[in-house]
């Protein structure tokens, strides 16, 4: 129940904190005692949203509520709610309540309203998982990487391998890992399109080498189409095996997709996401 706790955690400090300007989603992750790279995966494969975005439109409704219910200028209300400016939050306001601010006030004017997030706990799984635990030496790899935003990355990786392979990068190292490496105390993580490869490797100008620390690994693998069947097994893993798991916690630090040869578009196309772990005190 580990993974509850900490995303119960989480929630009651985002919704006791909306008017500090300080809530972010490192902040909510150190308060949930988990790294904010896994508490986003957490988060967004129980709500089907971002950490940040949550946020953002938890802060936008009660915002939206003391605009009705006061008589405060409308730059006291930005910046009570983490806004710089009147202009971002206008913004921000009208692309959430698709209204102004000013026009908010209008007796007659809907407003959008997102209510907090409250844990429920519910008889679900029963799901066939097909996964190995396997301990492993240092690795090196080598690859292409781009630095991404925590809130919201996953939308804009595909992009990543999309230009990757327009522009002939595969030919010079062809790709088939998907890494991400988190680094404490950064709002963001690099992410790698890599292979596999000796110590010694020669890099070509434009990539880098990197070494994969010793773990035990869990190597989850999916079957079906991409997308759809790694998002599949990565909301199982974060909504089913995660919360039920009694004898490994996550290990902070990377984490690998692995795509097979073969036809992405097939049912049976192969592919695997693997985790690194240790074993619960």
């Amino acid at each position: 129940m580990e993974w509850i706790q900490a995303l119960d955690r989480a929630l009651r400090y985002i919704e006791e904190n909306l008017m500090d300007e300080g809530l972010c989603v490192a902040s909510v992750a150190k308060e949930a005692a988990y790294s904010p790279f896994y508490l986003q995966r957490m988060f967004s494969a129980f709500t089907d949203q971002s950490l940040g975005e949550y946020i953002r439109q938890r802060r936008l409704s009660v915002a939206g509520q003391a605009l009705r219910s006061t008589r405060e200028t409308v730059l006291t209300i930005a910046l009570r709610y983490g806004y710089d400016s009147p202009e971002s939050f206008q913004k921000a306001f009208r692309r959430f309540h698709g209204v102004t601010p000013s026009a908010a006030r209008k007796a007659g004017v809907p407003l959008k309203y997102l209510s907090p997030l409250h844990i429920k706990v519910d008889l679900t799984g029963g799901s066939m998982m097909d996964y190995v635990v396997e301990t492993m030496e240092q690795m090196t790899v080598i690859g292409l990487t781009r630095r991404f935003p925590l809130d919201g990355a996953f939308g804009l990786i595909p992009a990543f391998w999309e230009e990757y392979h327009q522009k002939g990068l595969d030919q010079q190292v062809c790709g088939y890992l998907g890494i991400c490496f988190e680094e404490e105390g950064k709002p963001d993580f690099a992410y790698m399109i890599a292979r596999f490869c000796e110590p010694d490797a020669p890099v070509p100008e434009g990539f880098e080498k990197r070494v994969i620390a010793p773990h035990t690994w869990v190597r989850f693998r999916a079957v079906g189409a991409l997308p759809d069947a790694i998002q599949k097994m990565n909301r199982q893993i974060f909504t089913e095996w995660l919360p039920s798991n009694t004898t490994y916690s996550l290990a902070d630090g990377v984490n690998i997709e692995m795509y097979t040869e073969g036809d992405m578009n097939a049912p049976d196309y192969v592919s695997e996401i693997w985790l690194p772990v240790r074993v619960k005190a």
